[in-house]
């Protein structure tokens, strides 16, 4: 019998997990996952995700694939996989694809939000980065402007990051007001390891008068991670979509 393939849609509060890569010895959503693919089917399968998030970095929007030698019909495995899985991870969905889909190799675009508040909050402590100091969101989306293009990000990911190239295509870039919520919101069709909170660290830091806007464009062409600021607290970022052709 051929393997079917299954594309779900995932969503999860990264708080309490290691990331979502498979790690022994420690809680990764992965790791979570696949344990209950084999509660499930009593397969043993390695999934595949659209994007590898870091530890306490959160999504609504996560895509995974994997192939499956159970004829379950897609409902049952998203009742299923449902009832093996912890209250922090969901499959919001599951559909029968074709077998040359990827979650990560077919898509087209990713898309974040980093999310900061600005008053006291307990039930979003553990979805947002609260600030208390003033911004200013005009400087913030001044910068923000710069990034839409095809650019070489290198200062702005992790300095272990050993890619090819660090060459992605953003494709929007924006800040925006929410209520107590000032939310930046990013797509491209690839992202850096740490590109999108040192991104949203370094244009907090202009906005609050600790560094000069003006420096921002510098760092940017710099593609010298050392010259670019803290990455933001990883609480704050979702990944919320992943777009295919």
């Amino acid at each position: 019998m051929a393997l079917r393939n299954l594309k779900l849609i995932v969503e999860y509060d990264g708080t309490d997990y290691h990331g979502w890569q498979y790690q022994d010895n420690v809680a990764t959503v992965q790791g979570r996952l696949e344990a209950a693919i084999f509660g499930m089917t009593g397969e043993t399968v390695r999934v595949t995700a659209a994007g590898r998030t870091d530890a306490g970095v959160h999504a609504r929007g996560q895509v995974v694939n994997f192939k499956t030698g159970r004829d379950f019909p897609t409902h049952r495995f998203l009742t299923g996989l449902n009832a093996y899985l912890p209250a922090d991870i969901a499959v919001r969905s599951v559909a029968e694809v074709g077998e040359d889909f990827n979650a990560r190799f077919s898509a087209v675009e990713r898309r974040y939000r980093y999310y900061i508040c600005t008053a006291y909050t307990a039930l979003n402590r553990h979805a947002c980065w609260q600030c208390f100091f003033e911004m200013d969101v005009a400087v913030l989306n001044d910068l923000a402007a710069l990034l839409p293009g095809r650019h070489d990000f290198g200062a702005f990911c992790r300095v272990e990051v050993t890619s090819e190239t660090k060459v992605c295509e953003v494709r929007r870039s924006l800040w925006l007001r929410e209520g107590d919520m000032i939310v930046y919101e990013v797509s491209a069709d690839r992202f850096l390891h740490g590109m999108v909170r040192t991104l949203v660290g370094t244009m907090v830091d202009a906005a609050r008068g600790k560094t000069d806007p003006a420096d921002f464009e510098r760092v940017f062409r710099s593609r010298d991670r050392t010259l670019a600021g803290q990455a933001a607290p990883a609480r704050g970022l979702v990944l919320e979509e992943v777009r295919y052709p």
